[in-house]
């Protein structure tokens, strides 16, 4: 792996000690280990995640809503309820748990563009014409051929689904398949694969992930259901985002 490679993959990239790293952040740490530019950005990235993170974790419930909550608890019947009961205790507990973690997931890493769809792409983009077969078919037309090929769940966002293919191609990439099509009146390809051997999570489903690649190529990426639908275009992330905001669902 190349420094600008690892770059772009640890920029995306937060560090969680209860998360083992995909093998493509792994690679990209050995990088960064060895070159002592990228290794002092990271470690200022690192230490302003440390601090967003502490920042969310010191935060406080306001006095007034456990003020209101105390009211409700209390015009509540003790027969019916009784706030020293350990299971509700715990239940308490679970609930604000469950808001510190979903606080941090949304404020914390809102613009993260996961690591391993970067890999897909650059991988994607190294390929040269020799796997891929003629179609010349609109795009929204090739799942069967996809599943004739053995690749199931190919699917394109129905705006996109106008556009002609001019090729396709199963292709493998760290031994799982990726379905690839090439869209020339775009600039584009459009790139399919399963969302769970990669572990992509992108909330709310449906809601598309930007970034800008390189100085060449723009990336969008979103996941339904179980399947993630990237879409990989020359030109610039404005470009990208004007093109998919045109004909939107």
């Amino acid at each position: 792996m190349n420094l600008p490679k690892a770059r772009r993959l640890l920029i995306c990239y937060i560090a969680d000690p209860n998360v083992t790293p995909s093998p493509a952040v792994q690679k990209a740490l050995k990088v960064a280990a060895d070159s002592d530019i990228l290794s002092s950005e990271y470690q200022a990235q690192v230490e302003i995640d440390k601090r967003v993170h502490a920042s969310i974790k010191g935060l406080r419930i306001p006095e007034d809503v456990l003020s209101s909550l105390g009211n409700r608890v209390a015009s509540i019947p003790p027969r019916r309820f009784n706030p020293r009961d350990p299971a509700m205790v715990a239940v308490l507990i679970g609930f604000l748990l469950l808001v510190t973690v979903l606080t941090w997931n949304f404020l914390g890493r809102p613009a993260a563009f996961p690591s391993a769809a970067i890999e897909i792409a650059e991988e994607v983009l190294t390929f040269d014409e020799r796997p891929f077969e003629p179609v010349n078919l609109p795009a929204g037309s090739l799942e069967d051929w996809f599943v004739l090929k053995g690749f199931d769940g190919f699917d394109v966002p129905t705006p996109l689904e106008k556009y002609n293919a001019e090729d396709a191609a199963i292709l493998k990439i760290d031994t799982q398949s990726v379905a690839a099509i090439t869209v020339p009146e775009q600039n584009s390809q459009f790139i399919s694969f399963n969302a769970h051997p990669h572990e992509i999570t992108i909330f709310p489903e449906g809601s598309w992930r930007y970034l800008q690649l390189d100085t060449e190529n723009a990336l969008a990426l979103r996941r339904d259901a179980d399947m993630c639908f990237m879409v990989i275009r020359r030109g610039s992330l404005a470009e990208l985002k004007r093109f998919l905001e045109k004909d939107k669902d």
